[in-house]
């Protein structure tokens, strides 16, 4: 909580709870990392993530993984648009699956998860 002044009064602020909740579980979920091939190659990839690109083989490979398991779908920033489509394919196809809002940076940069980059 801060307290800031305010022509001499002063005013409460609380910092919210993480806007991003879908986090809370992460770490029991397998991460279904969509970005491009070449995306991972530079920025690095999350511990526990494997990387299936949101294309035209993305329903394909899906259909690969262990129903059994649990997912969370991740882009660069939390896309909206295309997170929640890949969402709704993996959960079409039987997969228990969250998307994670904010995506890849969120992730590395406010959170403080250390990517891994496979030629380091």
């Amino acid at each position: 909580m801060f307290n800031f002044l305010k022509k001499n009064k002063q005013v409460k602020v609380e910092l919210k709870k993480d806007p991003f909740p879908d986090y809370n579980d992460v770490k029991t979920r397998t991460i279904i990392d969509i970005r491009d091939p070449e995306d991972v190659e530079f920025y690095g990839k999350l511990p526990n993530s494997v990387n299936i690109p949101f294309d035209e083989y993305f329903a394909s490979k899906l259909l690969m993984l262990d129903k059994s398991k649990k997912y969370a779908i991740m882009d660069d920033r939390g896309i909206l648009s295309n997170l929640n489509k890949a969402v709704e394919v993996a959960k079409n196809l039987g997969l228990d699956v969250v998307g994670l809002r904010g995506g890849f940076f969120y992730i590395t940069e406010v959170l403080n998860v250390k990517p891994i980059k496979e030629n380091e």
